[in-house]
């Protein structure tokens, strides 16, 4: 697909900045509206927070992509990107599309509304009437 080449040029990551990953299945299939499933992919993210390769700011897991707000530590996004696909993948079958989309925080704040947005998305998708009532997300701002 063209684009994604140009989005994978000069990539780098540092560990004192936070990055807004979002990445999605492939076609848009919907694979986390299943519980376990979405439970399941939680569980490579915290991973690479339990290795020290990532701190997570926030996250949700959306029925058929993820939001991901962190900061990495010892393994650039494009590793934690990989990382988390490659699990779950042969774990639970999901598909992906290729590449993923970054953008790095300028600021505090930036992370901070950046991090309400996320958490926000089940209740603008309309999944849920309140974001408290969606169980795939977190942030430690809360």
């Amino acid at each position: 697909m063209k684009g994604y080449s140009q989005l994978r040029k000069g990539r780098s990551s540092a560990p004192d900045i936070v990055y807004h990953l979002t990445f999605a299945t492939d076609k848009r299939v919907i694979y986390f509206a299943n519980f376990r499933t979405a439970r399941t992919i939680i569980t490579y993210m915290q991973y690479c927070d339990l290795q020290n390769w990532s701190k997570t700011i926030a996250f949700v897991v959306m029925p058929d992509h993820i939001h991901w707000l962190l900061q990495p530590k010892n393994k650039n996004i494009s590793e934690l990107v990989r990382i988390v696909k490659e699990r779950s993948r042969k774990k639970l079958q999901v598909h992906w599309q290729k590449g993923f989309y970054d953008r790095a925080m300028r600021s505090e704040q930036e992370s901070i509304d950046i991090a309400r947005y996320i958490i926000a998305n089940p209740k603008r998708a309309g999944l849920v009437t309140s974001v408290t009532d969606y169980p795939h997300w977190d942030c430690i701002f809360l």
